[in-house]
């Protein structure tokens, strides 16, 4: 399920406004770039990168690096924080979009 909401920083205090989460059917990963590379749960096929569709790779394929900057992937992570890039968040949901 995809998110939006604010986050309020607990490194530097910022309020943003943020998407993140996955679509049906996928995992959300992110790299320190805070790029988001949305997989399918069950073949590991990227489906997403940044939102934009895309066809072909797999986690495996990519040895669960980035493609756009080839850092590592982790999953779970929340986005960054555009002041401090920090990922400790206090979260307000405002809304789920799918």
């Amino acid at each position: 399920m995809t998110y939006l909401g604010n986050l309020t920083c607990s490194d530097c205090g910022l309020t943003f406004t943020s998407r993140w989460g996955s679509v049906p059917g996928a995992d959300e990963y992110r790299c320190e770039h805070d790029h988001s590379v949305q997989a399918s749960s069950t073949s590991g096929a990227i489906v997403l990168v940044e939102g934009a569709p895309v066809e072909g790779p797999t986690l495996a394929d990519l040895r669960g690096l980035c493609p756009l900057c080839r850092t590592e992937l982790a999953s779970g992570l929340l986005p960054q924080c555009p002041v401090c890039g920090g990922r400790d968040h206090d979260v307000r949901v405002d809304g789920t979009l799918g």
